[in-house]
């Protein structure tokens, strides 16, 4: 810290130094004919009132007269001498013509001319400086130095306690320590960087423990379509039987399509895993939208005997990322029509200005109120059997979650006035 601290002294030394020569030179540069005019209307009248009083007096008896009546009563060094002896420039010369006084020394000289022959002129001096010792100099600059490096240590300290926290923070986060938080106090100075550091730590911990299960879920998921596909790569080597041997074939068919899908949706899964803030919304055709996606989930819906349908579009056109929201909106149908008992239905309507809202209801038999925000997650199915028939590896609905994070919305689930699932897509645009 002792380092730290003294690093910063240095700087605001050296900066407080350059900084008040440079004020000090432009002020004088800038500032000097005011400060000029400002000195000669101060001394102007008592210079006026010596010359008077000299006018009257034998140019033979002014030097001695200024020595022994004037002088011990003025607080300004007085002298008289004759004009040759000052050596004036045209420029002082013409200010003694016009009847004025030059000045000199840094203004703290002025001459002016004496009435009557003898071609006299009058210097007044103003008083110097009272003398400071260099000894008396540097103590008190020793003097501020210590106090403003006394400040600085009272104004670093809680400082370098909270950057000492967000380092400690940051070498457990390092060595896997998902857990660790800088805890900062809510008046420090460096609070958003700290809170910044956690934002990250949580996304990190995040993305790990994501990691982490979707590579458990994902050697799961897999084993089991891999493991059908060995048996039947086994029965289809002892079954002589040419039907039988069609049906094997076909279902390895089916599990090869099972693994292709996972494949598609894993990809789709992880490209969505970052957020762009870039994310450009073109507008579409609300209508068209809807008719072609429902259009798309069509076949299952007439093998599955569900009726698939636009219920309502109270929007002309709507602003969205026309590939992933499909992809949302066909996971959500092809998941309302494998759980429908007859009916699904479509809805996109404006709930606030630029804010869209998409439903999509059936009337299955719906999700438990306490499995309603679980579903999301990867790989979660409501149903854990690994039946083909239950359709899905548990990925269509987190891919519908993270495709309205890069729309800047939410999803939800609730119950269907159909009687079955509702759920609800909300994004707005800029």
């Amino acid at each position: 810290m002792l380092r730290f601290v003294l690093r910063l002294f240095v700087v605001l030394a050296v900066g407080f130094v350059i900084s008040n020569e440079v004020v000090d030179r432009s002020a004088n540069y800038f500032f000097e004919p005011v400060s000029d005019a400002y000195t000669r209307e101060a001394v102007r009248g008592q210079i006026h009132s010596l010359v008077q009083e000299l006018g009257r007096v034998d140019p033979a008896g002014r030097a001695a007269y200024v020595r022994d009546e004037l002088a011990p009563h003025y607080g300004l060094g007085l002298k008289v001498a004759a004009a040759d002896s000052y050596g004036a420039n045209d420029e002082e010369r013409a200010e003694i013509a016009s009847g004025t006084f030059f000045v000199r020394d840094k203004m703290q000289t002025f001459v002016a001319a004496l009435p009557g022959p003898g071609d006299q002129w009058l210097e007044v001096r103003l008083p110097p400086e009272p003398p400071v010792g260099p000894w008396v100099m540097a103590a008190v600059y020793s003097a501020l130095g210590l106090l403003l490096c006394a400040f600085m240590l009272v104004w670093a300290l809680p400082i370098w306690r909270d950057l000492e926290a967000l380092k400690t923070a940051a070498q457990r986060m390092g060595q896997g320590d998902l857990q660790a938080r800088a805890r900062l106090s809510r008046h420090s100075s460096i609070r958003n960087l700290g809170d910044t550091f956690n934002q990250m730590s949580d996304r990190i911990g995040a993305l790990i423990g994501n990691q982490r299960d979707l590579t458990n879920a994902v050697s799961h998921e897999l084993r089991t379509p891999i493991a059908r596909l060995s048996f039947e790569l086994d029965m289809i080597d002892r079954e002589d039987d040419p039907s039988a041997r069609k049906r094997l074939v076909e279902e390895m068919k089916s599990d090869v399509a099972e693994l292709d899908g996972m494949a598609s949706e894993l990809l789709m899964y992880a490209r969505l895993e970052h957020k762009g803030d870039g994310v450009a919304l073109q507008p579409q055709d609300a209508r068209g939208w809807l008719d072609s996606v429902v259009q798309h989930a069509g076949f299952d819906a007439g093998v599955s005997g569900v009726r698939c349908e636009v219920a309502l579009c109270a929007v002309r056109e709507v602003h969205l990322h026309q590939r992933y929201m499909t992809r949302a909106l066909l996971n959500l149908l092809q998941n309302a029509i494998r759980h429908a008992g007859g009916q699904v239905q479509v809805s996109l309507l404006n709930a606030l200005p630029r804010e869209y809202v998409l439903i999509v209801d059936d009337d299955g038999p719906g999700i438990p109120p306490a499995d309603r925000e679980r579903i999301f997650e990867p790989f979660i199915r409501l149903d854990e059997s690994r039946d083909r028939g239950t359709g899905g590896v548990g990925l269509g609905l987190a891919i519908v979650s993270r495709v309205a994070r890069w729309h800047n919305g939410s999803v939800q689930a609730s119950e269907s006035p159909l009687g079955g699932a509702r759920f609800v897509i909300r994004w707005k645009t800029a």
